[in-house]
């Protein structure tokens, strides 16, 4: 329970900033343009949302694959993981806020649009607001599960196995309710795969940032281990890339009205300044270091590359939001940077508290030791 109380001047001036910049965001920007404040919160929650979550599939992908490299970057993903409880409560303006992000949750939209009646047996608000309790009642459990058998490893793969196939399907529905609905017109069946490999790329970055930002970096995450993080990597930037890229290829083969609304602002607008720079920092230029044995071995390479993945991804989650609603190009509000300030903040307040308490525990561990050296 300590964990979750702030102790540290880090925590006590995080959770402040987080506060002051979510009431800046949520109360002085609902009273100047409702929509944008709430798009706003809608792409920094998703963001660290996927933080979180994909942490919590890494840790299951590891179960399932083994290898040196999930014994130490464990501290980091299962910090980021036990913030969860924290995404979940942020959950709740995006609930509270659904009128004003999503046309469907409108009966009289209903009323004149017989498509979104035919689809209201799944876009209703009480629907909505079931799945998405759902969805954060299922990755608790799953962590909870996860945590409980760290002591017994054996039994771990009883959790991982069926966890990571309920994370698939959790994190496709997800993503589909929270960001695809925002134009309940449009659909795509390869969204839903790119956006949960989005989430487990944010979090192996995230990861290998920290891993590479310790003082002990250069003896803790030798260089054969920095190389397994950077092929885990380089496998997820073309896993998203190609993702990615099916989807806008199939689109642009069939050529329909109806598909082509989700790619008309993004690519007709200055907002395609921001797809050029994901094309060039999500996938180019880390495709390109990560083919480098040298960079992948190198601490500072390894760093960098994790820090432009986890800025790129957020680029990305701003792609996937907003685009549709700032119609006339590329234009950041301040109530972006409030709400990526905000959530961001008590993200980093909850996600140090966790930290400490796993850097301890692991410290404190007999088998410290097999996490320092092992490699396998």
């Amino acid at each position: 329970m300590n964990a979750w109380l702030p102790r540290s001047r880090g925590q006590w001036l995080a959770l402040g900033l987080g506060v002051l910049a979510l009431a800046a965001c949520l109360l002085l920007g609902l009273m100047v343009s409702a929509r944008q404040a709430m798009l706003s919160y809608l792409f920094a929650f998703v963001f660290f949302c996927g933080l979180s979550v994909g942490s919590l599939a890494l840790l299951m992908v590891h179960v399932m694959t083994g290898g040196a490299w999930g014994y130490h970057l464990r501290p980091a993903l299962l910090s980021a993981a036990r913030v969860l409880p924290l995404m979940a409560l942020l959950a709740i303006p995006v609930l509270v806020g659904m009128h004003v992000l999503y046309a469907w949750s409108h009966a009289d939209v209903l009323a004149h649009d017989l498509l979104l009646r035919k689809q209201s047996w799944y876009l209703n608000p009480t629907f909505f607001v079931i799945r998405t309790v759902l969805y954060f009642t299922l990755w608790c459990l799953l962590l909870a599960l996860f945590t409980r058998c760290l002591a017994r490893p054996e039994t771990l793969p009883r959790v991982a196995a069926p966890g990571l196939i309920l994370f698939a399907i959790s994190s496709l529905l997800a993503g589909t309710d929270w960001t695809v609905s925002l134009l309940p017109h449009w659909s795509s069946s390869t969204y839903g795969m790119m956006f949960a490999t989005g989430w487990i790329l944010a979090a192996m970055a995230l990861a290998t940032l920290i891993a590479m930002g310790r003082p002990d970096a250069a003896d803790a995450h030798p260089p054969p281990l920095r190389h397994d993080y950077g092929n885990l990597l380089l496998v997820l930037v073309l896993g998203w890339s190609y993702l990615a890229f099916m989807q806008y290829l199939t689109i642009w083969v069939a050529d329909m009205p109806t598909e082509n609304v989700w790619y008309l602002p993004r690519t007709l607008t200055s907002w395609a300044w921001l797809g050029r720079f994901l094309i060039a920092f999500h996938f180019a230029v880390p495709f390109v270091i990560l083919l480098s044995r040298r960079a992948k071995r190198s601490r500072t390479w390894m760093g960098a590359v994790a820090a432009m993945l986890l800025a790129a991804n957020l680029g990305d989650a701003l792609w996937l939001v907003v685009p549709n609603f700032r119609a006339d190009g590329f234009m950041l509000r301040w109530s972006d940077l409030a709400a990526v300030l905000g959530v961001g903040a008590l993200w980093y307040c909850v996600w140090l508290g966790q930290w400490r308490v796993m850097r301890v525990s692991v410290d404190a561990s007999p088998s410290s030791s097999t996490w320092t050296h092992s490699h396998g």
